[in-house]
């Protein structure tokens, strides 16, 4: 049991790696004056969001540091070893988030400060949101395969496996993915 709750973790782990990258959307028109609304209100989420991650990436750090040296079992001892750094990790996107912002930002500014004019910066603003519908769509698949490939090299190692107890980590791995793959592919 305790090898499918770490087996549980792990991919939570490496599933909360797609969602640190947080994809930002602009689905309206390619008028300029919408899409900089849009973009400054962006910017106040990412500095809330920034501070949200911040605190409880701290809190997770403390806490996951503070129960490591209390505890004496060796598998909860890795458990906060893993919740601390997890909760370090979020202390840095969080700072990433509230004094970066996000990708949109750098085109917003260099296109806001320009000379163009305004049917000027709704052109450009059309040709962006063209590139970046088309690059969402590349990452959407990228993500299919990839947890499609994790699934089918689980499934495959425990077709393999001698362990009853190891052959349930990889089947419950590669079900698990199985599922996300099929999740992104909608």
């Amino acid at each position: 049991m305790r090898m499918i709750f770490f087996a549980a973790f792990i991919l939570f782990l490496s599933c909360a790696s797609w969602a640190f990258e947080r994809e930002v959307t602009y689905d309206g028109a390619a008028q300029w004056n919408e899409f900089r609304h849009f973009v400054l209100e962006q910017q106040k989420e990412d500095e809330r969001a920034g501070l949200g991650y911040m605190i409880s990436g701290a809190v997770a750090a403390i806490g996951g540091t503070i129960a490591y040296h209390q505890s004496e079992e060796v598998f909860s001892r890795t458990i906060f070893a893993i919740t601390s750094n997890v909760g370090l990790a979020a202390i840095g996107l969080g700072a990433t988030y509230y004094w970066t912002g996000n990708e949109v930002d750098s085109f917003f500014y260099a296109i806001d400060g320009s000379s163009l004019s305004l049917a000027e910066k709704n052109e450009v603003l059309q040709r962006y949101l063209s590139k970046e519908r088309q690059e969402k769509e590349n990452r959407r698949w990228i993500r299919v395969v990839t947890h499609a490939l994790i699934a089918v090299a689980n499934i495959y190692s425990a077709s393999q496996e001698q362990s009853s107890e190891v052959r349930s980590v990889f089947y419950f791995l590669g079900g698990a993915n199985a599922l996300l793959a099929v999740s992104y592919s909608f």
